[in-house]
């Protein structure tokens, strides 16, 4: 690659940045999750450790996961404001995939101009255009690809330091590692299925890989595993929004997600390197392709996180596609049109990409200033020990605005009663029965309830139906969210002749 290859590059890398910083900072929060990691990271720049015991969500409880991710975020919190570092970091994390997909398309077509228009195609995937989340699938993404381009590079010793560097922050991050051990026993499948020898080093690589893997998941998730057994995978989530979180893999949402050209080259490439290439290299990236699938449909990987990693594959191979592509127009009766039919294809690419990639950052579900504004109230004004009933997802703006105790949030593992929990949650909004409301308040002792336009189009409710008990007065009344206060409990309002 030459110098102004480089530079081609580099621009293609802080174009995606500053559009990806704009869309982020156009948007004055983050998404819900965000603010469970947001706590984290503040935890840990404060005292150097993570909390695996939490005192407000469900109101008390233990913690599982794995905190690499929150200690790289710590690290620049040393220098720069956390709201400042939870908005640039994750983004400059994922436009820096531009340069992984260029370096893995070089390695799989040693052609310059194809790998740079695989890293636009990287750079402006849909489905990476979450841009005000602050979740580990933001480090997550590019030390998987790290971590495959390195086993590409065996041969050279530096890269074998550079590959067991991005494993442990990998098994440090999230045990959605698990995809490219997964990943690697496929390569040796197809690998043995067409007679081809893998080297003593990528074996034995791939062996200590799921060893160490397993080792550190079983320090982090050791007690998790024995309560839960097999439904640790499922990571306890309700079974009413079970498939939300794990959804069958789904046609529509993924070309959807990574646009039409790039996902049919892309299985073009994969269906031609099995029956007709078979280059090792392509097997490799085409084994992930296979797993990612297989993982969705076991419902074992969310499918979000799933899909981002099949269409950054997706991408790499688009370099495949479009060097053959270039190669046969060149060898046809078209070829003196060869380079405006390249430019053509690359410019029908990108604006099948752009639109939707805009449209997926201006649709995230990110908490609003005025829900913030509400939960911000709740810490001014209510006891230090209350409990505030809010939506599943709002769990984590009680926990980390309000700093009370909420009912319930998306962490799941390690609650014994999830799913009564998770009913009676849906119970407080849907009841019309205020003894029902007051029964399960005291119950898992909540003195709060808030309603936001999150929580009515949720519920597809409009107001509380049992708004008028003398046992719940509203506090607050702003921007349409309100806030009401249990006054009573179920003794004295059955004494006192209540619904």
């Amino acid at each position: 690659m030459d110098r102004k290859e480089g530079l081609i590059l580099l621009g293609i890398f802080l174009v995606v940045l500053a559009v990806r910083l704009t869309l982020a900072f156009s948007l004055p929060t983050f998404t819900y999750e965000s603010y469970y990691h947001l706590r984290q990271v503040e935890h840990i720049a404060q005292t150097g450790l993570p909390f695996f015991h939490d005192e407000l969500s469900y109101g008390g409880r233990e913690l599982r996961f794995l905190p690499g991710f929150h200690y790289v975020m710590a690290f620049f919190t040393l220098v720069l404001p956390l709201e400042f570092v939870a908005k640039v970091i994750p983004n400059l994390l994922m436009a820096s995939l531009t340069f992984l997909v260029f370096l893995l398309a070089w390695k799989t077509t040693r052609n310059v101009r194809a790998s740079l228009v695989a890293a636009a195609v990287g750079g402006f995937l849909p489905i990476l255009y979450n841009t005000n989340s602050f979740t580990p699938e933001t480090l997550f993404l590019p030390l998987i690809l790290l971590a495959v381009y390195a086993f590409l590079n065996l041969d050279e010793k530096e890269y074998l330091l550079l590959y067991f560097f991005s494993l442990l922050a990998l098994s440090l991050t999230t045990a959605a590692t698990f995809l490219l051990l997964i990943g690697f026993g496929i390569y040796l499948l197809l690998s043995l299925l067409e007679g081809k020898r893998l080297s003593r080093a990528e074996l034995e690589l791939i062996i200590f890989s799921a060893f160490f893997f397993l080792w550190v998941q079983f320090l982090f998730f050791k007690k998790t595993l024995l309560e839960q057994g097999a439904g640790f995978i499922w990571q306890n989530v309700p079974s009413p929004i079970l498939l939300d979180y794990f959804p069958s893999f789904s046609l529509t949402q993924a070309l959807v997600s990574i646009s039409l050209i790039p996902f049919l080259a892309g299985l073009w490439v994969v269906y031609k390197s099995l029956f007709e290439m078979k280059s090792g290299r392509l097997f490799l990236l085409i084994s992930f392709v296979i797993s990612t699938i297989l993982l969705t449909w076991m419902r074992v990987i969310r499918f979000r996180l799933s899909l981002s990693f099949f269409a950054l594959i997706l991408a790499i191979l688009f370099a495949t596609f479009y060097a053959q592509f270039t190669d046969h127009i060149g060898r046809t009766k078209f070829s003196q049109y060869a380079k405006a039919i390249s430019f053509v294809l690359v410019v029908a690419v990108l604006a099948t990409l752009l639109l939707p990639a805009l449209s997926t950052a201006l649709r995230q579900e990110v908490a609003s200033s005025d829900q913030i504004a509400a939960f911000q109230w709740l810490n001014r004004n209510t006891e230090e020990t209350a409990g505030i009933v809010s939506t599943l997802e709002e769990g984590h703006l009680v926990t980390y605005y309000a700093q009370r105790r909420n009912m319930m949030d998306d962490k799941f593992n390690l609650i014994p009663d999830i799913e009564q929990r998770f009913q009676d949650l849906h119970s407080l909004y849907t009841s019309s029965f205020e003894t029902q409301a007051v029964d399960l308040m005291e119950r898992y002792g909540m003195q709060y309830i808030i309603l936001t336009p999150y929580g009515k189009e949720k519920y597809d409710i409009s107001l509380l139906k049992y708004r008028t008990s003398n046992c719940l007065r509203k506090v607050y009344d702003q921007k349409d969210i309100r806030i009401y206060r249990r006054l009573c409990t179920l003794r004295a309002l059955n004494e006192s002749g209540g619904e």
